[in-house]
């Protein structure tokens, strides 16, 4: 992805980009963060951007002329051009995951007393960070540039921000690390009792209770969304896939045919996914919003044995890559610390089968995986044992010699 940052003051992100995961994302190639001073498209003889408003008021107006040129200079067929303002649409997790599917974002952040109005015309949205007022949008530019970086392939592991705040209207649960007790203040027993089906309800559980108690609003949010929710209908014939415009569905006995627009048959010689406009038409199968080409919305519905399928392969790979972990922590055996690291991510590992891959593969998919984890980590452990018995002797045997 690419992020331009249209600014007067782009020295600001100078640290921003230079810092943590940023950074790692920007060195990585995940993401590359531009800023750009429209300053320099000033025609005028003092690199002048704003001007007194028409009609009399306090305070400046920036100018259309050097951000128009400004945005012309960087943008392309897939760039989305945002106006950060505090009229804006108010930014969401939601938009962060929706922005995160995007080539190319150039945000403008405003200063002085506002816009001149014709810069609205060559936006796609305006959004705000919340109902406050702050000097530029600078800061706004760099809380959507976080967001949606950290959710970018690979910048940050995928279930690291599967249950993060305000993802299905609920806040995280409470997490602990090391030491076990600190100061009288004790980890909670079920999170060091192996359990993980018990651990698993015991985060739902505290998810539902923090919101509850910080932020009964999401709750309040939550349940007027699922009011609204249309009465689901049942399939009872499958897809007639013979003509690409003759494909029927039968609802309860009434017939909608496809020329009337209210869904989009995908057609493929094995069909493992469907896309129409209406989610009320099917049930049993996942749902995930997509955009097509026409930037409309449309429901992708997704058989059950196809998302196993992935799912395996996902948990393949990750399997894999903790054997790799598991290997190089062999290969330097006074490194303690990546002994430590490795385990950690192999009870990672577990734990996140059984929140996001139970309900996709099954109990005793999951048992198995979850058994050939624990041998992995057994046969690592006894590698690692006998590598620490045979170092000391080998290094007292040469000092005999």
């Amino acid at each position: 992805m690419k992020i331009d940052i249209l600014t007067l003051f782009p020295d600001m992100f100078n640290g921003f980009k230079e810092e943590s995961i940023i950074k790692r994302a920007i060195d990585d190639k995940k993401v590359k963060i531009n800023t750009i001073n429209f300053r320099d498209f000033a025609k005028n003889k003092h690199k002048k951007v704003d001007d007194t408003p028409f009609g009399g008021g306090a305070g400046m107006v920036l100018m259309c002329q050097p951000i128009f040129d400004a945005v012309e200079s960087v943008k392309n067929k897939n760039s989305k051009v945002i106006l950060l303002s505090p009229q804006g649409v108010p930014y969401t997790q939601e938009k962060a995951y929706e922005l995160s599917k995007e080539k190319h974002l150039i945000l403008i952040c405003g200063h002085y007393e506002g816009f001149d109005e014709r810069i609205r015309t060559i936006c796609d949205e305006e959004i705000s960070i919340g109902d406050y007022v702050l000097t530029g949008g600078e800061i706004p530019a760099m809380v959507i540039a976080d967001s949606v970086t950290r959710l970018l392939p690979g910048v940050i592991e995928e279930e690291s921000h599967v249950l993060d705040s305000f993802n299905d209207n609920l806040l995280d649960y409470p997490t602990y690390t090391k030491p076990r007790n600190y100061k009288g203040l004790q980890v909670p027993d079920v999170l060091l009792s192996g359990d993980h089906a018990r651990i698993e309800k015991w985060r739902k559980d505290k998810r539902l209770e923090v919101t509850k108690e910080k932020r009964p609003d999401l709750l309040e949010k939550e349940s007027v969304s699922k009011k609204d929710e249309p009465k689901k209908e049942i399939v009872k014939k499958s897809l007639k896939k013979d003509k690409k415009l003759s494909g029927e569905i039968e609802i309860e006995n009434k017939s909608i045919n496809k020329r009337t627009g209210k869904y989009i048959l995908t057609k493929t010689e094995d069909i493992n996914a469907i896309t129409i406009f209406d989610p009320k038409l099917v049930i049993g199968y996942k749902l995930k919003g997509k955009k097509d080409s026409k930037n409309k919305n449309r429901i992708v519905i997704v058989k059950d044995s196809f998302i196993k399928k992935i799912a395996m392969k996902n948990l393949k790979r990750k399997v894999d890559l903790l054997t790799y972990r598991f290997n190089i922590a062999l290969s330097d055996p006074n490194d303690d610390d990546a002994t430590s690291r490795v385990l950690g991510e192999a009870e990672m590992l577990k734990q996140m089968i059984f929140t996001m891959y139970l309900k996709y593969l099954g109990q005793d998919n999951v048992d198995k995986i979850i058994k050939n984890i624990n041998a992995l980590v057994n046969e690592f452990i006894r590698a690692k044992t006998l590598q620490n018995t045979l170092i000391p002797n080998l290094q007292e045997n040469k000092r005999k010699m």
